[in-house]
C-alpha cells in the first residue's frame, strides 16, 4: 500500500512562522529603502534650490553699484542699486515661503519653487572700508510636505561681497551743505575720468604722475573780462588776466605785498 503520510500540525506552524519572519524582514528592508529614497529626494530638492538661490543672490550683489541698506541692520529685504535703469533697483525678498526677485518696475519673479519653503530670511549690510561692502545672508529652506518621513530642512549662512565699481545714475550731492568729504586721508583716488590724477599731495591735469603740487600737461588759460578784485591778504599771490575791448591791450596782474606792508596789483605785462 502507498504511504499517505503528510505534515504534522507542528511542522505547518513552524513553516508558517519562518515564512512570516522572511516576509516581515523583506517588508522592513523595503520600508527602510523607501524611507531612504524619500529622504534623499527631499534632501536633493532642498540642496538644489538652496544652491540656485545662493548663486542668484551672489550674482546680483556682485554686480550691484550700491547696497542700498542701513549698515549692520538686519532686514528681510535686500535692496540693490544697479547701473542699468531697466534693473534698478533690484529687490530680493521673501513672501509666503517663496523668495522673489524684482528688477526695476518689472513683475515679481520667484527664485524658489513651491516644492520648498524659505523662512527666517535675513540680509545685513556690512561696511568694510576701503574694500567693497558685503551682505550677510541667512535663511532656512525646508521641503514643503506634511509627511514626517519626507521632512528635511537646512539653514544657510554666508556673506557676499560686492565686486563691481559703483555707478551713479544721478548727480552725486551731499545731504547737508559743507558736511561731507569725498575720500579720506591716506586713501586717495587715483584719477577722475582719466583726466585729473592724484599722486600723494600732488595733482596732475593730463599727467598721471605729477611731480609738483599742480602739474598741467598743456597750457593754463586765465580768461576773464571782469576787473580784478581788491588786492588783499586773502588774494595775495593771485594771478588775474584782464581782457580788454578790441584794439586795447590786455593785461596780466599779480596781487602782492609791497615794502610798506600793503597789498597792490602789479602789472606783469
Amino acid at each position: 500500500m502507498p504511504s499517505r503520510e503528510g505534515f504534522t500540525l507542528f511542522e505547518v506552524l513552524i513553516a508558517t512562522a519562518l515564512f512570516s519572519i522572511v516576509i516581515a524582514s523583506f517588508i522592513t528592508i523595503l520600508v527602510s529603502v523607501t524611507g531612504v529614497q524619500v529622504q534623499q529626494a527631499s534632501s536633493a530638492e532642498v540642496n538644489q534650490q538652496s544652491q540656485f538661490v545662493l548663486q542668484e543672490i551672489q550674482y546680483y550683489v556682485g554686480h550691484a553699484s550700491l547696497i542700498s541698506m542701513t549698515t549692520d541692520a538686519a532686514t528681510s529685504t535686500l535692496m540693490l542699486r544697479m547701473a542699468a535703469s531697466s534693473s534698478d533697483p533690484t529687490v530680493i525678498t521673501a513672501s509666503g515661503g517663496i523668495l522673489y526677485l524684482q528688477q526695476g518696475s518689472g513683475a515679481l519673479q520667484p527664485l524658489s519653487s513651491s516644492k520648498v519653503t524659505i523662512s527666517n530670511v535675513s540680509f545685513t549690510k556690512r561696511s568694510n572700508p576701503p574694500s567693497h561692502d558685503s551682505v550677510d545672508v541667512a535663511f532656512t529652506i525646508a521641503y514643503n510636505t506634511s509627511n514626517i518621513a519626507q521632512a528635511f530642512s537646512e539653514m544657510f549662512q554666508t556673506s557676499v561681497a560686492r565686486v563691481s565699481a559703483a555707478s551713479f545714475d544721478s548727480n552725486l550731492v551731499p545731504s547737508t551743505t559743507a558736511m561731507w568729504s569725498l575720500g579720506v586721508s591716506g586713501q586717495t583716488w587715483t584719477s577722475v575720468n582719466g583726466i585729473l590724477y592724484f599722486s600723494g599731495a600732488n595733482v596732475g591735469v593730463g599727467t598721471a604722475s605729477p611731480q609738483q603740487t599742480l602739474e598741467v600737461n598743456g597750457g593754463v588759460r586765465l580768461n576773464t573780462g571782469a576787473g580784478e578784485p581788491t588786492c588783499s591778504a586773502s588774494q595775495r599771490g593771485t594771478l588775474w588776466f584782464v581782457e580788454q575791448a578790441p584794439g586795447a591791450r590786455d593785461s596780466l596782474q599779480l596781487c602782492y605785498e609791497n615794502t610798506s606792508s600793503t597789498y597792490a596789483w602789479a602789472t606783469i605785462f
